[in-house]
């Protein structure tokens, strides 16, 4: 009998930890079933003592101090909170152990917990989080504020040279404001190793700081605003050129305003400092392949003038990890599109027409086709060392955000011609293309490139990758081409090059307001919820209600009326409308 009593005691305890994890969300809008006739409105009574203390563990005790991605349960009403226990049962909920635990309570107990978290007036602390989309590794390391104020004592040194908060002043010195801790760490510890040279100084410090006190550092100048460092007396007689600006914008953003946390902003940089370090890539005192390869054979006016037009544009302030969560009143993911654009039209041309000699155009090809093959760079499914270094800090928001962009341009035919290229011998060709590509190139499936209007060149080099096993692996299209001579392929490049592209251009993100306004048809005004069947999301955990919208987006969750309002929810929107309720 005693051992009865502790086995039961032992299950009711696992299945309630495990329950804590998905009481709440934007979940079922069925009335209780006959199952549940028995009174379950707020009651002065407290739940088995068991039951409770195994749900603190992930939601506290008060039903609030909660583990991050776990929803605040207290005051939900109890009907609710006994229509999703029971959402296991029914398979609405995707949970193997949900479904178990949720199974070995009984309809009383069920009840006592929904009451007993009811009544609770614990006062929710407001739900937001930083980064919850993020399947890539963000803008960035998330820096704590414990590890800035640590930087900023140790910063002091730094202050002789680089100026107060790393705004430099001196003349050759880098600012370091600004700078990220992805490109700041290895920076500094390629100095203090001697690996970079050119600041003797630096080696001073070899011995006196840990891998910690560099992170610390990081984590303080990465926060800083940087200020434009001014120009030495004969700088301000040069006349500031952006006729370099392109070859640079690729790496280092928008007018030297960097998107990308391993590559530094040169906005506002130190123009000495620029001109000096340009001119040791030129004359191979830095190894850099790609920095060799931009500056040489330029002059130093050359490097002067592009020096100080970067120098003389205005610093943006950076963006760091966790970057992609949206405030309420900053959502414009086009205009934060357009600026991670910059990082990709070097390459691919303006707004992702025009593009460099063997590269694809971008503008108008579908959304899930670019979002597709920008995550295949990021995770190293196609290989492109270049590609994968500009992708590998975007998480699936910004890839989302880039996709959108480029999907909603019109696209232009590229110009450009193969030698002893006939592209009529490549029609007939083109048949067992069709299927898959379109009849005139243009793509029926949303996974599936067009081909019509790209450079010729650049589908020659794609269509070779696939036959000899080179950076492409897809089965059907190396099998599709693998009985192809040298004549057919060029042939069949020049075909679709010359056809006209057409798009089908994507929905845009709406804004969390104007998404909000249907949230609240069922959940109440601003997601307060009077409906007792329907959860209170107003100041709910942020990654919680992420989660949840995924779920029903997903499939995992069973709800024909909140799958078929997730459905064409855009990553970006579910952010934006999470961060919209969580604030509230």
């Amino acid at each position: 009998m005693e051992r009865t009593r502790i086995s039961s005691f032992l299950i009711s305890t696992l299945m309630l930890m495990v329950l804590a994890l998905a009481l709440v969300g934007c979940d079922s809008s069925q009335a209780p079933t006959s199952e549940t006739t028995t009174d379950i409105s707020p009651v002065q009574t407290i739940a088995q003592v068991s039951l409770v203390a195994a749900c603190s563990g992930c939601h506290g005790n008060d039903g609030v101090s909660s583990k991050p991605g776990v929803p605040f349960i207290a005051g939900q009403t109890s009907v609710y909170l006994e229509i999703a226990s029971r959402s296991y049962l029914s398979g609405e909920r995707k949970h193997d152990v949900m479904r178990q635990a949720v199974m070995e309570l009984s309809v009383e107990q069920r009840i006592e917990l929904a009451n007993y978290y009811s009544i609770l007036e614990t006062p929710w602390k407001g739900g937001l989080d930083e980064g919850v989309v993020d399947s890539g590794k963000g803008r960035s390391k998330v820096v704590s504020k414990k590890s800035i104020s640590a930087g900023k004592a140790l910063s002091k040194p730094c202050e002789s040279c680089h100026g107060t908060d790393g705004n430099s002043i001196q003349a050759g010195v880098p600012s370091l404001a600004g700078l990220q801790p992805a490109y700041f760490v290895p920076s500094l510890k390629a100095y203090l190793s001697g690996a970079r040279r050119g600041a003797a100084i630096m080696k001073n410090f070899k011995l006196s700081l840990s891998q910690q006190d560099i992170e610390n550092l990081a984590a303080y100048f990465s926060v800083q605003q940087r200020i434009r460092s001014p120009l030495t007396e004969k700088l301000q007689s040069v006349v500031p050129s952006e006729v370099l600006a392109p070859r640079c914008v690729g790496c280092h953003g928008a007018n030297g305003n960097s998107t990308h946390p391993a590559m530094p902003s040169l906005a506002g940089q130190n123009a000495s400092y620029l001109i000096k370090a340009m001119q040791t890539y030129r004359d191979g005192e830095r190894s850099n392949e790609m920095m060799v390869a931009v500056a040489k054979g330029l002059s130093d006016d050359d490097i002067a003038g592009n020096a100080t037009f970067f120098a003389t544009r205005m610093p943006e302030k950076v963006k760091l990890a966790g970057g992609s969560k949206t405030k309420a009143t900053g959502f414009d993911p086009m205009g934060d599109a357009t600026k991670l654009a910059a990082s990709c039209n070097a390459c691919h041309g303006d707004k992702g027409n025009n593009p460099a000699a063997g590269v694809p155009r971008l503008a108008g090809l579908s959304d899930t086709y670019l979002r597709d093959a920008i995550k295949a760079y990021r995770d190293g499914n196609r290989v492109n060392a270049e590609m994968k270094v500009l992708t590998e800090y975007l998480d699936d928001i910004e890839i989302e955000k880039l996709s959108l962009y480029y999907a909603s341009q019109d696209p232009e035919a590229v110009s450009s011609e193969i030698k002893n290229a006939n592209a009529s011998a490549g029609t007939e060709l083109s048949a067992s293309c069709a299927g898959c590509h379109g009849q005139d190139g243009n793509s029926t499936d949303a996974k599936v490139p067009s081909l019509a209007g790209q450079s010729a060149n650049y589908l020659l080099s794609a269509i070779n990758s696939y036959k000899e096993n080179g950076s492409r692996n897809h089965e059907d299209m190396k099998n599709a081409v693998q009985d192809l001579d040298a004549s057919a392929i060029r042939n069949l490049a020049q075909y679709y090059a010359q056809l006209a592209p057409t798009s089908k251009k994507p929905r845009l993100p709406e804004a969390p307001n104007v998404i909000a306004d249907r949230c609240d048809r069922c959940h109440g005004d601003s997601g307060a919820s009077p409906d007792p069947g329907k959860p209170r999301i107003a100041g709910q955990r942020q990654s919680y209600i992420v989660s949840s919208l995924l779920a029903y987006k997903n499939g995992t969750r069973a709800n024909s009326m909140m799958q078929k309002m997730s459905k064409d929810l855009w990553l970006v929107e579910i952010d934006a409308i999470a961060t919209h309720y969580a604030a509230k």
